[in-house]
């Protein structure tokens, strides 16, 4: 009996072991497929009423097509965003936040990532860090460095920081951003050795220790998809007299640009010096 039920137990174990290792394989396989959700059709801004707003396209460096919306700042003074969105939908949803961006007469370019809204190419983390800086050198023929003020939005926010760490801006903004991709998927898969299998890890708890510009971290209290604890750990990360970090009570992931960032991102960026 004995050495029946020690069989069953090493069949079990076995059989155990290689559903654990197929199931990580697959995640490991599929891994961009759950941080990317591109929207590939593209939707022209007049299409949301954003008359002002127009088509815009880059060449990456390696030749991939890059298209995005470009709003013209209507101030000689005016900030430009530079704008790296989160990892589902297109541009089409950020239209109505775009629209209150560029109210004051600032400026915003925000690119789909590759593979989202007719962009070329497949995104990952490589890519998307040379594409931003491909957009701040595209701004930079035409603006200086302190009228660029680099935005990102949850996934975007590692986006923003990299770039930041390696080129001169007026500040930069993350709304509800990670401390990284690694320690998220770190909490969301403990079963998992993410640190051995994640490719795109995004390590914002490093970069914002090398930015210089002033950061403003905005983030909602019940955000469910990226935890305020997050933010508040990535601030303390950064240099203390350079962030600044304000929460708004029951909003949810990614805040709502109407209720507080347009109040709370000019009165930031106006304190600065020009």
């Amino acid at each position: 009996m004995t050495i029946f039920r020690n069989r069953r137990l090493r069949g079990a174990a076995l059989v155990a072991a290689l559903t654990y290792g197929m199931i990580a394989a697959y995640m490991a396989t599929a891994q961009r497929s759950f941080l990317y959700r591109p929207a590939p059709a593209w939707i022209e801004p007049s299409a949301h009423n954003l008359q002002q707003a127009r088509k815009i396209e880059l060449k990456s460096d390696d030749g991939t097509a890059l298209v995005g919306w470009w709003i013209a700042p209507q101030r000689q003074d005016a900030p430009v965003f530079l704008y790296f969105h989160g990892n589902a939908n297109g541009l089409d949803r950020r239209a109505g936040r775009f629209g209150l961006m560029s109210a004051d007469g600032s400026g915003v370019l925000a690119l789909s990532y590759r593979g989202y809204g007719t962009s070329g190419g497949s995104p990952s983390e490589v890519a998307l860090h040379a594409d931003a800086l491909r957009a701040y050198r595209h701004l930079r023929e035409t603006l200086p460095a302190n009228r660029i003020v680099i935005f990102g939005e949850s996934l975007g926010t590692g986006v923003a920081l990299n770039l930041a760490r390696q080129v001169e801006a007026k500040a930069v903004i993350l709304d509800s951003p990670y401390l990284s991709v690694l320690a998220r998927g770190q909490a969301n898969y403990p079963w998992l050795p993410v640190s051995w299998l994640l490719v795109d890890t995004f390590r914002s708890d490093l970069w914002i220790r090398e930015v210089e510009e002033p950061v403003l971290i905005l983030h909602g209290t019940l955000d469910r998809v990226i935890p305020p604890d997050d933010s508040a750990k990535l601030a303390m990360r950064g240099k203390a007299e350079r962030v600044t970090r304000i929460l708004y009570p029951g909003e949810p992931h990614v805040v709502p640009y109407n209720r507080g960032p347009d109040r709370d991102i000019p009165a930031f960026l106006t304190k600065l010096p020009n």
